[in-house]
């Protein structure tokens, strides 16, 4: 038995080679998924892209701008490079320090909001805060601005989707007319803005005469001139030509709120500001409208916590004060 056992040759374990050679492949894969990823403009990834835009706009949208479209955004005069790119994902980091050398080339400032996702999912919980700083820089340009995620199809989005619910015009996104016509209407617009903020409501009149184009801003910004001159019939035409466009816009409907207010209808002042309210529950404008409303209706109750809830927020508001001792019965 024991000799058996020595002629016979004990069976030998084959070395497991595969485990090595399994790890070496899918690290030799991450590698090239990488390095695809440092390079927006190669054909593995351009295929998936959104494309330029093909009218640059007061704020336009796209995917990671390479050396090219930073050309063509120069031209048409791009001012911001607002990029949704999160440096803690090593891969935009290294994006991002190559977007910044291009926009000190080009003369152009980079602003950036980290909202960092992958096939559209969250990664990190400040996501929305950015997303909303994004919104808050976007509201108050002076100058076009370029937005850009990786691929131009998802953070871009959002952010579009906020600015819009945030009651920016659908002018900044969509060229109408030439592209002369379009920034003639943006720099008078602006222009406009500007004047009635100097409370020379005239004057904006005078500056939005030559616009034809159906506009929330453009209907605003004569309503309230038209308003504020007296003319309230011809303000509430404004703001009913506004709503014509975007018949939930908030500014339209808490101007012509006031424009009932003026002709004696508190009833339907109420609905346009609650209209408001539904959309913006601390809309002072039209709180202050909404309480006005009640006073009118002899509801001093309501009145009254209406615009304590005004206060609260603006404590220093003294017209509302003088409101609120006039729905208090002092």
């Amino acid at each position: 038995m024991l000799l058996a056992l020595i002629l016979v040759p004990a069976k030998l374990k084959r070395p497991r080679i595969w485990v090595p050679a399994l790890a070496l492949v899918l690290a030799l894969g991450a590698a090239a998924a990488y390095l695809i990823l440092l390079n927006p403009g190669s054909i593995f990834v351009r295929w998936a892209q959104a494309a330029l835009p093909e009218r640059i706009t007061m704020i336009s949208f796209g995917p990671y701008p390479e050396e090219a479209d930073f050309k063509v955004l120069k031209k048409n005069g791009v001012k911001y490079i607002v990029s949704l790119l999160d440096p803690r994902l090593p891969y935009e980091k290294s994006l991002l320090e190559r977007e910044q050398q291009l926009a000190d080339k080009y003369g152009m400032t980079v602003k950036v909001f980290p909202m960092a996702s992958i096939f559209d999912q969250k990664i990190f919980p400040d996501y929305l805060e950015e997303q909303q700083k994004a919104v808050r820089f976007l509201r108050h340009l002076d100058a076009p601005a370029y937005v850009h995620c990786y691929l131009g199809k998802h953070r871009v989005i959002h952010v579009k989707d906020a600015l819009v619910k945030a009651g920016v015009p659908d002018r900044y996104f969509r060229a109408e007319g030439s592209r002369q016509e379009y920034w003639d209407a943006v720099n008078r617009i602006a222009k406009a803005q500007d004047q009635f903020n100097a409370g020379d409501f005239a004057a904006v009149l005078e500056t939005l005469e030559p616009l034809k184009i159906k506009d929330v801003d453009v209907c605003y910004l004569r309503g309230w001139s038209h308003y504020r001159l007296g003319l309230i019939s011809e303000a509430e035409a404004d703001f009913q030509q506004g709503l014509a466009v975007d018949p939930s816009n908030p500014r339209n409907l808490d101007g012509l709120g006031y424009c009932y207010l003026r002709d004696g209808q508190p009833v339907m002042a109420q609905r346009q500001f609650t209209a408001v309210l539904q959309q913006v529950p601390d809309e002072q404008s039209a709180l202050v409208g909404m309480g006005l409303a009640y006073l009118r209706l002899q509801d001093n109750s309501a009145a009254a916590e209406t615009f304590r809830k005004v206060l609260q927020s603006n404590p220093g508001n003294e017209e509302v004060k003088g409101y609120l001792r006039q729905a208090e019965g002092h």
